[in-house]
């Protein structure tokens, strides 16, 4: 082993297994540690059964890698945070992220993890899996993508088949994960003539929904 370390960050969805998979095979290739880290906004008792199917093959697929899996709760603190704190605790060098699904307008106004991640992290090597590469591979891992509307509930905004007097905030695609009775999966919308895909979750939308002015 060497002075490097590796520590991949996952969020609920298939494609946490592609970016671990990618740190495994970056930490065999430079012969260094293995970390995963996945922070979740409530409790871990009250996980409901799809995520710990995630959670548990996600940590199966580290530890017979040899590497570390930690799940930690968010307890309301920015991702960034945390992801850096947990960096610095286990001596990270290299950081493996998968790309937000913000628009260059939402970088603009509010920042990007990715920024916030650049000027907390200090000395270590940020890589960042494009979430464009989703595209070719939805069909491994979802249903074929239907037609919904996202409408905005106290709750936020939502998915839905169909609408019952509340106002269409835009229509996108969704591709539902296979194997879930939920509304899991990822959210195909196109803004502005760029494609974007937002995590869903039990219906809600899991990623920040930021509509440039012209495409309200």
């Amino acid at each position: 082993m060497n002075s490097e370390k590796i520590m991949v960050c996952v969020y609920y969805g298939p494609n946490g297994e592609r970016l671990i998979r990618r740190g495994i095979h970056l930490s065999q290739l430079i012969q260094s540690p293995l970390c995963v880290l996945s922070v979740i906004d409530h409790p871990i008792d009250e996980m409901d059964q799809q995520e710990e199917k995630y959670v548990e093959a996600w940590r199966k697929l580290t530890e017979e890698a040899g590497g570390t899996f930690v799940l930690l709760e968010s307890h309301g603190q920015e991702a960034a945070d945390i992801i850096a704190s947990t960096a610095q605790k286990h001596d990270v060098t290299q950081l493996i992220i998968g790309q937000s699904a913000q628009t260059r307008w939402q970088e603009i106004m509010k920042g990007s993890i990715v920024n916030d991640l650049l000027e907390k992290l200090g000395a270590i090597d940020l890589h960042i899996v494009a979430v464009q590469r989703m595209q070719a591979q939805l069909e491994e891992t979802h249903e074929e993508g239907v037609d919904v509307e996202v409408v905005q509930t106290p709750r936020g905004y939502e998915i839905a088949y169909e609408i019952h007097g509340r106002p269409i905030v835009i229509e996108g695609i969704f591709f539902k994960d296979m194997h879930t009775d939920f509304d899991n999966g990822l959210l195909k919308l196109c803004i502005n003539g760029q494609y974007q895909y937002l995590k869903v979750f039990k219906g809600k939308l899991m990623d920040e929904l930021v509509l440039e002015p012209q495409s309200l």
